[in-house]
């Protein structure tokens, strides 16, 4: 066996390991709710329109459960007024807050409208705020004189307002711009446990920063909730979420559009060779076919082009989010696929300038033996394996029986 040759199958059976080996060593930071979970937090990418869609269906599935606490990355204050704005009738008290957040990611109309639709779909619902101090001399500094002006200097919402204001002054002191500080963590924590024990614990639904929820990392707010809360806290990236829905099951039915590009890239260079592009001596050849081959090669044409257009699951699980490209490793066997039918593209365009001879029609590309049958039989072949799909990988099988038989068969002589 020729060196190019034993590289080109070996580089493709590497990328095969790598893909499934490295997808099984693949570790998530998110821990997902079950029967046991009382405390549920959400973690999202401040400003990205799609997510806040998907905070409000989560919350109504919550809420239609019964959940009426929900935790915010806002400051105690703010959630307090939002608090006010749910009884109102007027949206008085929410457009001054926006003025107020003007120029952060929280000011955008993806949030104005969510705060819209929980007023109006789930109107008993009860804003906690467990951030820092931030607009503690706009924000904070209204809602101390909201209560002053109503003599409720001597209650615990007093008393909890100035507490915000100062976290939010010390934090501004020594601010980072990334946002990223132990104190603003620290302050979260203590504001979180505190609130979660006024509204007198129970099942409640929290949404912050993905940065914050992560339960894994012992220096965030979300590691040392789970330090205290145990196995009653979860906590889920919006981003985990939104690569689910691209995510298919094996045998799922759909329109897989890898599989349309597949055929597209195997059906038009042989459109073309059927239009004045055969070899000297190909019909006279091609009479000598093993009918037992042939039978093979029609069958698997027929189901391989059938099966790479009803599973999605052929498609490239990848999504471009908020927080850059998500994809799992085996992702590396679909670009290996699509890499060999770029080389199929290639053998063709190396025949159609040759001299069109026989031995050019069966001749080896980049390593693989009679490409024009060894390729895309191997390409379909891995995404059979991708996807974990056995009926393309039968499918496939059957076509490389009879495809790849006959090419070695003309090969040979």
């Amino acid at each position: 066996m020729k060196i190019k040759t034993i590289i080109a199958f070996a580089s493709v059976g590497l990328a095969v390991f790598l893909g499934l080996f490295l997808h099984s060593r693949e570790q998530s930071y998110d821990v997902y709710p079950d029967e046991n979970t009382q405390i549920s937090l959400y973690g999202e990418s401040h400003g990205y329109g799609p997510y806040y869609e998907m905070e409000l269906n989560l919350w109504k599935e919550y809420y239609d459960q019964g959940y009426r606490n929900l935790f915010v990355e806002l400051p105690y204050y703010t959630a307090e007024f939002l608090n006010e704005w749910m009884k109102a009738d007027s949206d008085e008290i929410i457009d001054i807050i926006w003025v107020d957040i003007q120029g952060t990611q929280s000011c955008n109309d993806y949030a104005y409208k969510f705060y819209h639709d929980i007023k109006e779909q789930c109107p008993e619902t009860v804003f906690y705020g467990t951030d820092v101090g931030h607009q503690h001399f706009s924000t904070g500094l209204r809602f101390k004189t909201y209560l002053e002006e109503r003599g409720l200097e001597d209650t615990e919402r007093y008393a909890l307002t100035l507490e915000n204001i100062i976290q939010g002054e010390e934090y501004y002191a020594e601010y980072a711009p990334s946002g990223i500080s132990p104190i603003r963590e620290n302050y979260m924590v203590e504001n979180f446990i505190a609130a979660y024990d006024r509204c007198g614990g129970g099942k409640i639904m929290g949404i912050y920063g993905s940065y914050h929820t992560n339960l894994y990392a012992s220096d965030r707010m979300g590691g040392m909730l789970k330090d205290r809360y145990g196995d009653k806290i979860s906590g889920v990236a919006l981003s985990s979420l939104a690569f689910e829905k691209v995510k298919h099951e094996p045998y799922e039915f759909g329109f897989c559009l890898t599989g349309l590009v597949f055929l597209i890239m195997l059906f038009v260079p042989n459109i073309i060779w059927g239009r004045g592009k055969q070899p000297k001596g190909y019909e006279e050849e091609s009479k000598n076919e093993n009918k037992i081959l042939l039978i093979f090669e029609r069958v698997g044409e027929a189901l391989t082009s059938a099966v790479l257009l009803i599973f999605p699951a052929l498609n490239p699980k990848m999504k471009l989010l908020p927080g850059g490209l998500f994809m799992e490793w085996d992702v590396i066997i679909w670009v290996t696929a699509f890499v060999l039918m770029i080389f199929y593209e290639c053998y063709w365009i190396k025949y159609f300038r040759s001299e069109r001879t026989l031995k050019d029609m069966y001749a080896s590309f980049a390593g693989f033996p009679v490409a024009g049958a060894s390729l895309p039989v191997i390409a379909v072949l891995l995404l059979g394996i991708y996807s974990r799909n056995l009926i393309v990988i039968a499918a496939t099988v059957v076509l490389g029986i009879g495809h790849i038989g006959i090419h070695v068969n003309h090969a040979t002589k």
